[in-house]
């Protein structure tokens, strides 16, 4: 399941080992932002334009529109909450604005689709299901705030709680993402010439040096192997346990590398990432074991 942003359409892929087949394509208004799996038939993609999330059910080959769940701000980003039973949560973020949405969702149709805004931070961009929270004896979601340059989380208590803020940075927060443990939480930070890690047991923080200026997406492969985004190529750096780099290699992609998705797509046991990319027409799918294709330098 892709969305096609500029063409203003959602698009279902087959894939089968390592090829891939467009079944359907359905348009959307302009600016789908994001797509997400709410169970092996239904998708639902954020659209900016009409404020909502479009939810389509995989009938066949086919992308059927069954409803349009309406957010209350143009959305950037959703990712789903919960599910259980024909009955959904999703998480929506907007492109620009403080404002967040809880959505209520009934795959039967009985009743409309329910939103609740929270206000939490300005510009939060990519949310993330967390497994822990500093503080907390549990988890929740955690978004990095651009324009606000900062990563709050709120947790699975109380979602409609203002949320708290980990860290505060000087540079541009793009992405957070936590490593398959939960323990750190990974931020992308866009200038500064720096990353950085919050250990999600105690809070610390602590700053990982970059060979660029910094870096739009991030996919932790481990507590101590990272994947980082940026423009026609993605770094992995080892770190050891003080996040000092002990050894940088360097991958080649075809545009501007802001989505980042870990995922054995080939079904070998190795990990694979696809790579989406903003200003092309391609995504690229580099097949693992990721460290050992990687090169030392471009």
């Amino acid at each position: 399941m892709l969305i096609e942003h500029e063409e203003g359409k959602v698009a279902l892929h087959r894939i089968d080992g390592r090829t891939s087949r467009l079944l359907d394509r359905q348009p959307v208004a302009y600016h789908p932002d994001s797509a997400i799996w709410l169970s092996d038939t239904l998708v639902a993609a954020a659209v900016e334009n009409t404020g909502s999330l479009d939810i389509f059910r995989v009938e066949g080959e086919r992308l059927v529109r069954i409803h349009q769940a309406q957010v209350g701000f143009a959305p950037r980003d959703v990712i789903l909450a919960s599910a259980s039973q024909g009955q959904y949560k999703f998480l929506a973020t907007p492109y620009s604005g403080k404002e967040v949405a809880w959505i209520d969702w009934h795959e039967d149709n009985r009743q409309a689709a329910t939103s609740k805004k929270v206000r939490w931070c300005e510009a939060p961009w990519h949310p993330v299901r967390v497994s822990k929270i500093p503080g907390t004896q549990g988890g929740g979601f955690a978004v990095a705030c651009l324009d606000d340059r900062k990563v709050v989380a709120v947790s699975d208590s109380d979602l409609l709680a203002p949320p708290r803020v980990l860290a505060t940075f000087g540079g541009v927060a793009r992405q957070a993402r936590p490593s398959p443990s939960g323990q750190w939480l990974y931020v992308a930070l866009e200038t500064g010439a720096r990353n950085a890690r919050i250990n999600m047991q105690s809070g610390e923080l602590q700053w990982i040096q970059s060979p660029l200026t910094g870096s739009v997406a991030v996919a932790p492969l481990s507590d101590d192997l990272v994947v980082w985004g940026e423009d026609g190529k993605l770094y992995l750096q080892r770190l050891d346990a003080e996040a000092k780099v002990l050894e940088t290699r360097w991958l080649k992609t075809s545009g501007f590398s802001t989505g980042l998705q870990l995922i054995d797509l080939d079904g070998d046991g190795e990990r694979d990432v696809v790579v989406l990319n903003s200003v092309d027409a391609v995504v690229d799918v580099i097949y693992g074991p990721l460290w050992d294709r990687a090169a030392e330098r471009l």
